[in-house]
């Protein structure tokens, strides 16, 4: 079978045994004991608040333009644009086993100095992965990477931020594909370069994943985990991968389609029901 099909399934593997070594058990919310005298208060709308939707379009600006400017760098400075992609897989893959390391008490009988040659090696080794394969290795070492900072992220984000966040950039991938910066990738004067981009994405079998989106994956079940729960976790990421899988075939007909719209949508649409309902 090809290692691209494999992906969704080496991620999910990576991304629950880091789930279950280094974030905390899910703990579900106590109801607390009402009290034995109650005051009627007068009925009020919940408050709302617009910084959800605020985050999402200041992130997918910053994405936008940092995009942009990507692609023109990588048209004039191919190299340089290539080691930026290299330096940021090994930072993003270091810095995430770092923080979940050292808040889950994980290694904490060994020496700090171990412990960042463990991480450091790690890092090291998955960014050489990723840079100079494109198959098995490089998918598990992508995942590795993708499974952690998702994990991190969704320690961070409110649930309705995050619901939100899923949302938004199940639409704007489509439009960044097919009309923006993404677009630009088809073009024959690019060719080879994107070859460059090895960390930023990660080649296998020919096709093209970024690195971006096994990010958001792990990012929509981390959510589900953390404040939801295992099996609602699992529900999210059966979602994950049967988007991934649609979106899979939709290369029968497209050239390029976007990776993030199908699995996020359904990701998000699983997550706003079990959080309300």
């Amino acid at each position: 079978m090809r290692v691209v099909l494999l992906l969704p399934l080496i991620l999910t593997a990576v991304l629950w045994t880091t789930l279950y070594v280094l974030t905390p058990p899910f703990e579900p919310p106590i109801d607390a004991i009402p009290p034995l005298v109650t005051v009627e208060e007068p009925e009020v709308m919940p408050e709302s608040s617009p910084a959800p939707y605020l985050n999402a379009v200041v992130l997918m600006g910053f994405v936008a333009a940092s995009g942009t400017l990507l692609v023109l760098l990588l048209f004039r400075f191919p190299r340089t644009v290539g080691y930026l992609a290299l330096i940021a897989y090994f930072l993003v893959t270091a810095f995430s086993a770092l923080y979940l390391v050292a808040s889950s008490g994980v290694l904490l009988l060994l020496p700090d100095s171990a412990v960042l040659a463990l991480i450091f090696g790690l890092s090291g080794a998955a960014t050489f992965a990723v840079r100079r394969t494109t198959g098995l290795a490089a998918a598990i070492s992508a995942s590795f990477t993708g499974a952690l900072g998702g994990i991190v992220v969704g320690s961070v984000l409110p649930p309705l931020t995050a619901i939100v966040l899923l949302g938004s950039f199940a639409a704007f991938d489509a439009l960044m594909v097919w009309r923006g910066y993404l677009s630009a990738l088809r073009r024959p004067e690019f060719g080879d370069r994107v070859k460059g981009l090895r960390g930023m994405v990660v080649e296998l079998d020919g096709a093209t994943v970024g690195l971006g989106d096994l990010l958001f994956y792990s990012i929509a079940v981390a959510v589900a985990h953390r404040y939801l729960g295992p099996l609602a976790a699992a529900a999210v990421n059966f979602a994950v991968v049967v988007g991934y899988y649609l979106t899979i075939a939709m290369l029968k007909r497209w050239e390029q389609v976007p990776g993030l719209t199908i699995p996020l949508a359904l990701s998000a649409v699983i997550l706003l029901i079990l959080w309300f309902y």
